[in-house]
């Protein structure tokens, strides 16, 4: 569809697309296999001296010899192609030194330009020129050589443009002027492009040229190190810190405070369009250490223009990356597992700095998240779809998969690499592209998935990144929902939040997957063997400070083996060593995410209490370092009974009976993990079908994760599944194609 400007013009905009182009001169290469395209707009290339943007230019108009490809709206441009044949097809050069006849007046060397046209067409021509150049009207008889350097780079682009060029290419045209002039012409450059010439331009300044530009690249050594909006290209560390002279760190937000200890990790960037940029405006904000307060990390916060930024970077990368094949990205995904566990020691010491989780949860994160992505590499030559037969005869029916388009993919902290991995590995491995949008609580930890899947090759735009404050997350979700091109959202969170999401996904109809909150229950039959059914307990209930939407949170447990049961997995739960995760001593609970999950785990305590259960262990806190703490005899009137602690308070439950046992176990909004012990397997098999949930074990814990398995929920615990050939059919995309293969007979 034409813009205004097209419908205007009666014409298409040039867009100049260049494939493997090569050029230098005599036997020396100056540019090599160099890809990059024109728009319609204004697109700067940057880059030191010496980085080839004056031989690209000479390149594309014909003054020395070129390889690759030319595309001028899909037509292509012969590599021996003259120079004034290249004129002829719309495009026209500006060099450096402008090359004016000094001797020759204004109106002269403007003539020059349209020296090929009829005069009639000529004299509008320059009549044109002298309206869009005014102070060139009021010397037109003076000679150009005695002008000042600005205006006889007027003259040269207004001579250009005597010429009507549908591309017209300005080499270092602020060289050597003075900073108002500069303004003077990069303004010039932007009304052009407005007008419908498409320019492509070579510029020392950067910070000018990218505050007019739409888009830019980055060239060095003759290959391009960087590209993408100016916009952003303008807030990456890559143009920061070699072009403007100071490395990228964002201001702080005016709401955060500035007087509190900082760790090394503490600023950030976002990844867009593989470029590491700063927010919008350069705001910030501060995720503290649980435990002392200390800024742990100042991230990006983002704006609904950077999310949007976002997932038009990985629409702009779908397009090629959903056409490779799937060898390529098999080992691409194998290369960011190992990328991921190379990571390792930074993965521990960011977890525990900024959720307070202990070194070895960290570590087992790493482990998994490198296997789920092993296991997303292997699934993609099994993305397959079928023949399904058709009455129709001749008719070849086939269901085919496709990649779905972008993914966005929202993680939570409490396993933040298994579950940040999670949002993204299978989309990629379908062919998707993806936006990651990391959790307010741990962006560090997440941005080092991100730099894996960074360090192992994948495109430019294929993996995003952003981050937001806490009070802006609704809004950048928004606004990444309401994208058309963002085709699949998965979300792993709080059951409240997952519900918004669904809401908005409703409203603008996009396909959610969501793992949302547990209250799983554990039932402990009459035959269990306890001391198995012990370990599996404190395994489920304290693993992470029982903050795991797995985590086993009650305890259903039949009256005739309750009390030794209890009486064992408190003096396991004893046991268990708390304390701070930053220092040497080994410990299994360290802190929790905050004083919220305090104060809510000892609100239920004392309403528990207050309603006759009894404290077996633990008790109350005063600080994010919560012991194991196990209530029993709760029954349905207490609070504790209903409601998800996501810490590390549990409760048990005394029933009688299989059929109460189940019936406790239902008795609840939330179905993600369940677990079963019974020596008598086929009665606990049994039980377990009886239990509303999406998992469950069978002697096993309910903290039980494996990539190739379905993962999910029931009720009030998500819809869709993770994992496998189940996250293959939830991110992409079935289509019924058919090929007519005979004669087809129509009724008219």
């Amino acid at each position: 569809m034409k813009n205004d400007i097209e419908l205007a013009l009666d014409r298409p905009l040039a867009h100049l697309k260049i494939e493997g182009l090569s050029a230098g001169y005599g036997p020396f290469l100056v540019l090599r296999d160099l890809a990059l395209e024109a728009r319609p707009g204004v697109t700067v290339i940057l880059g030191p001296n010496g980085a080839g943007k004056t031989t690209l230019l000479k390149a594309i108009a014909g003054l020395i010899p070129r390889g690759g490809k030319l595309k001028l709206n899909g037509d292509e441009i012969p590599t021996d192609a003259k120079a004034s044949e290249i004129v002829q097809r719309g495009l026209a050069l500006v060099p450096e030194g402008r090359q004016l006849f000094p001797q020759m007046t204004v109106a002269e060397n403007l003539e020059l330009g349209g020296w090929l046209v009829k005069p009639a067409e000529r004299a509008a021509r320059m009549a044109t020129a002298f309206k869009d150049f005014p102070k060139l009207a009021e010397r037109a008889q003076q000679l150009a050589g005695t002008m000042s350097g600005g205006e006889q780079q007027m003259v040269a682009v207004a001579r250009a443009m005597m010429s009507a060029p549908r591309l017209l290419m300005l080499d270092e045209p602020s060289l050597g002027l003075a900073p108002r002039m500069v303004d003077e012409l990069l303004a010039i450059a932007r009304r052009i492009a407005d007008a419908g010439t498409t320019v492509l331009m070579v510029e020392q300044n950067v910070r000018k040229a990218l505050a007019i530009a739409d888009r830019g690249y980055v060239l060095e050594r003759g290959r391009l190190v960087a590209s993408g909006p100016a916009f952003l290209l303008a807030r990456s560390s890559v143009i920061r810190q070699a072009y403007l002279g100071k490395a990228a760190t964002p201001a702080t937000a005016s709401k955060t405070s500035t007087n509190a200890k900082e760790t090394p990790m503490s600023d950030l960037s976002m990844l867009i369009n593989g470029l590491a940029v700063s927010a919008e405006g350069g705001a910030t904000f501060e995720r503290r250490n649980p435990l002392d307060g200390s800024i742990a990390t100042r991230a990006p916060a983002a704006s609904e223009a950077d999310a949007v930024a976002a997932v038009e970077s990985a629409a702009e990368a779908f397009k090629t990356w959903s056409q490779t094949g799937p060898t390529e990205r098999r080992m691409l995904l194998l290369k960011a597992a190992d990328a991921l566990e190379a990571k390792t020691p930074k993965f521990v010491e960011a977890v525990p700095a900024e959720t307070g989780a202990t070194g070895m949860w960290a570590g087992f994160n790493v482990m998994l998240a490198a296997g789920m992505i092993r296991e997303a590499a292997a699934l993609t030559t099994q993305i397959a779809g079928e023949i399904i037969p058709s009455d129709v005869p001749g008719s070849l029916a086939m269901g085919v998969r496709q990649p779905a388009g972008v993914v966005l993919g929202i993680a939570p902290w409490n396993a933040p690499i298994i579950l940040g991995v999670r949002a993204i590995c299978v989309p990629l491995a379908c062919g998707n592209t993806v936006v990651l949008k990391g959790s307010e609580n741990c962006p560090r930890t997440h941005q080092l998935i991100v730099e894996a899947f960074q360090d192992a090759g994948f495109p430019a735009g294929v993996v995003n990144y952003i981050t937001n404050a806490p009070a802006d997350a609704g809004k950048v979700v928004e606004a990444m929902v309401a994208h058309p091109a963002v085709r699949r959202v998965n979300f792993t969170g709080s059951t409240r939040v997952g519900k918004l999401i669904a809401m908005t996904c409703a409203k603008y109809l996009k396909p959610v997957v969501l793992e949302l909150g547990g209250k799983a229950p554990m039932v402990v039959l009459d035959d269990a063997d306890l001391d198995a059914a012990v370990n599996a307990a404190a395994f489920g209930a304290f693993a992470n400070s029982g903050q795991i939407c797995m985590s086993t949170e009650r305890f259903i447990v039949d009256g005739k083996i309750a009390d030794d049961f209890v009486a064992k997995f408190a003096k396991k739960a004893k046991g268990l060593p708390l304390g701070d995760p930053r220092k040497p001593e080994p410990v299994v609970l360290g802190s929790v995410i905050g004083m919220g999950t305090v104060e809510h785990c000892n609100a239920l305590i004392d309403d528990a209490l207050a309603k006759g259960a009894k404290l077996v262990c633990g008790g109350k806190a005063t600080d994010t370092l919560m012991p194991a703490t196990i209530l029993d005899h709760v029954t349905r009137k207490m609070r504790i009974y209903h409601e998800e602690t996501f810490g590390p308070v549990k409760c048990v439950v005394r029933v009688d009976g299989v059929d109460a046992a189940v019936d406790c176990a239902n008795d609840n909004e939330y179905g993600l993990s369940a677990a079963v012990f019974g020596k008598d397997i086929a009665r606990a098999m049994n039980v377990a079908r009886r239990i509303e949930s999406g998992i469950c074990h069978v002697n096993g814990p309910t903290v039980h994760d494996e990539a190739q398995m379905p993962f999910g929920g029931v009720k009030g615990s998500g819809l869709g599944r993770f994992g496998g050939k189940a996250g293959v059919h939830e991110f992409t995309e079935l289509r019924w194609i058919t090929v007519q293969t005979t004669e087809r007979h129509y009724p008219f």
